[in-house]
């Protein structure tokens, strides 16, 4: 009887709760989703441009950024600046949510520019027999063996082609040659720019910052990705890239033409 009378007066206290305050039974043990989601979620009172401002300290930690021209939806466009007064542009916006934030920044690619970094990594792409293209609609950059060209040309690839080790020790001198070109702030890319229900996930990713160096393996190619996050890695950790991309490469080809 006394449990029970424990019970019955366990009800009545909340009973008398959720009539003073008109809580569901659940959201006072527990307290309702959106609390708990707030106080985990950064975006959580937030407007556009102070999402921005999170997102560009996240992905450049050395450095303070202020809103210059409030970011304009119908333009996708807002103009920002760092703490020395560097004006760059924000666009590119995903998602603009309670739990999601997405979008592209040119501090990187307005540095990388006033730098000439275009034209001094080509130099030094041409001086490793590389060719440095740079694609100013998309804001990528890519590197491809002169060897290759060549081949796509008119002369054929050999059957037995094999990018050697040697090869790789001087592409990853190129790569970091290239990083290292001009000064470039620290950058931190976001490790994941996909977007799942319910999970917080927010980012501005840096404009220029990827640099893809073609590989190949009879015939197929791809590329092997790299960044300005990477600038001060070793070159036996660039290296050490390459060579794993390669056996990817060959693997997948080999495995292909065994098919029937």
């Amino acid at each position: 009887m006394k449990r029970y009378g424990r019970i019955l007066t366990l009800l009545l206290v909340l009973g008398i709760a959720m009539a003073v305050s008109g809580c569901s039974v659940v959201k006072l043990l527990t307290g309702s989703a959106s609390e708990q989601s707030g106080k985990k979620n950064p975006l959580r009172g937030k407007d556009t441009d102070e999402r921005i401002v999170m997102c560009m300290e996240e992905t450049y930690p050395e450095h303070e950024f202020s809103v210059k021209t409030s970011f304009d939806k119908s333009k996708d466009c807002g103009v920002f600046q760092d703490e020395n007064g560097l004006e760059f542009k924000v666009h590119g916006l995903v998602y603009d949510n309670t739990y999601h934030f997405g979008c592209e920044n040119d501090y990187l690619a307005t540095i990388l520019r006033n730098e000439d970094y275009v034209d001094k990594a080509a130099e030094i792409a041409q001086r490793y027999g590389y060719v440095f293209e740079y694609d100013a609609e998309n804001e990528t950059t890519t590197l491809t063996s002169e060897n290759k060209n060549n081949n796509e040309n008119g002369r054929a690839e050999s059957e037995t082609d094999e990018q050697t080790s040697d090869a790789f020790e001087e592409a990853s001198k190129m790569i970091l040659e290239i990083l290292n070109v001009v000064d470039s702030p620290k950058v931190v890319e976001p490790e994941d720019t996909g977007f799942s229900t319910g999970e917080v996930n927010f980012y501005s990713f840096p404009c220029m910052s990827v640099l893809g160096c073609d590989i190949s393996y009879k015939g197929s190619s791809t590329y092997v990705r790299f960044s300005f996050e990477d600038k001060n890695l070793s070159e036996a950790q660039i290296r050490q890239r390459f060579e794993e991309t390669w056996n990817w490469l060959k693997e997948e080809v080999d495995n292909e033409k065994e098919e029937p």
